[in-house]
């Protein structure tokens, strides 16, 4: 891992230099921390999604890469398989990389309609064999809590994002699946640990492999940090000149957006055995997993009583919602004016698309990071009579809990895997 790297960060006052070649240069932080905002980034696609299965949770570098924002559901980018592109969604909550095969079967859980072909809704997929050949003595498989399944079987190819390269990096084929797509991807980027990839699978004692991102580091091609921020437009060219509309996965360092270096915060990546849902004994790292210190609703901490008490939770960009317990989010619905309401033709909260909407935040190292209004309430995402607004905040009986997309279009997250923690800077006004 490169020397540079520092366990601390801070943004470049000074806009990134272009050099001759029409790259954006690397800028180095100031003073203090010692992140790098990265370069190489490319124009984002604009599409929306009318896929409802895709609204709550699909999953299990110094090169900045654009994101698709897919109306708040998935972020897309594009992978170099060998010497195809494909499109995929990334997810912080897993840690494979599979993309569809072409062709492949796709199977239906819900009686067919007569005359009409299954459509599981994937792009075009990876087409010809792996050129590193495949792996014979097990198979790949995982299943999503939405019901949708991926099966396939793991093989060796080269995998390129912004212009850096995971040599004979392996990854899964699926040539089975059940699926709920709207065509935009044909696969998955998990941006997880490498513990993860034996879990979740068909066989028991899976071995566990280098993710993309982990063989990227190992490879000393990147610090051993990406960083990620999320937009909540789809605009595909920035505005007044500047970057701040689009959507980034940053490997090595710092995405190219705005942000307030005042407001630096971070928290100690935790092992997998800090969710006792999942009733894991060790503490390997696998997910991005960290404790808020409390919940600021209308400015005040820990409004309530029910509201004192801190609880591990997923930083997790596969999650349109963020998913919290009651106890946080039924003070929350109740400060909304007028107060949210139970829709159950949706199985979420909605509150008039004109009311006020409360003040509602995580504190992190000491210092709140507050949704934007516009994600707590989405203007976009109505019920069938056009006057209530999906609230970007759901509520669960019990873990794991999970801080999204409604949540992460305000920050800037960093992914420390070096120093195993996470990092927040709140993002300027766009």
């Amino acid at each position: 891992m490169k020397s540079s790297f520092l366990s601390a960060l801070c943004l470049a006052a000074a806009s990134p230099a272009v050099d001759a070649a029409g790259m954006l240069k690397a800028t180095r932080a100031a003073a203090g921390f010692h992140d790098i905002k990265t370069t190489n980034y490319v124009p984002m696609r604009r599409h929306e999604s009318s896929t409802p299965s895709t609204l709550l949770h699909k999953r299990a570098l110094t090169r900045p890469t654009n994101l698709t924002n897919v109306h708040d559901v998935y972020y897309i980018i594009d992978l170099v398989v060998g010497n195809q592109t494909i499109p995929v969604s990334i997810d912080t909550g897993s840690s494979d990389t599979w993309l569809v095969q072409e062709p492949y079967d796709c199977v239906s859980f819900f009686w067919p309609i007569p005359g009409q072909p299954l459509d599981c809704g994937l792009g075009k997929g990876f087409v010809g064999p792996l050129s590193g050949g495949n792996i014979t003595s097990h198979y790949f498989g995982r299943a999503y809590m939405d019901g949708t399944f991926v099966q396939g079987f793991f093989g060796y190819e080269d995998v390129s994002i912004g212009g850096l390269t995971a040599k004979h990096q392996q990854l899964a084929l699926v040539n089975y699946t059940f699926w709920q797509g709207d065509g935009r991807t044909s696969g998955l980027l998990g941006l997880g640990y490498p513990y993860m990839t034996s879990l979740d699978g068909p066989e028991e004692n899976m071995p566990a492999y280098d993710p993309v991102f982990t063989t990227m580091w190992k490879d000393k091609l990147i610090d051993p940090v990406f960083s990620i921020a999320l937009s909540r437009s789809n605009e595909a060219t920035p505005q007044h000149g500047q970057a701040d509309e689009e959507s980034y996965l940053a490997l090595g360092g710092l995405p190219p957006v705005e942000l307030d270096d005042k407001t630096w915060a971070r928290s100690e990546i935790q092992g997998i055995n800090a969710i006792p849902e999942w009733q894991f004994e060790t503490k390997e790292k696998g997910l991005y997993i960290i404790t808020p210190e409390g919940w600021v609703i209308d400015g005040n901490k820990n409004a309530t009583a029910n509201t004192t008490a801190t609880f591990p939770i997923l930083i997790d960009v596969g999650s349109t919602l963020s998913i919290l317990p009651k106890s946080v989010v039924n003070p929350l619905y109740a400060a909304f004016d007028p107060p949210a309401v139970y829709l159950s033709s949706t199985g979420l909260f909605y509150a008039q698309c004109n009311a006020t909407v409360p003040k509602f935040g995580v504190e992190i190292g000491g210092k709140p990071f507050y949704f934007a209004p516009e994600d707590l309430l989405r203007q976009t995402v109505r019920d069938k009579s056009g006057e209530y607004c999906r609230i970007g905040v759901t509520d669960v009986n019990s873990g794991p809990y999970v801080l999204g997309v409604s949540w992460l279009t305000s920050v800037v997250a960093v992914f420390d895997i070096q120093n195993s923690e996470m990092r927040f800077a709140s993002r300027n006004k766009y």
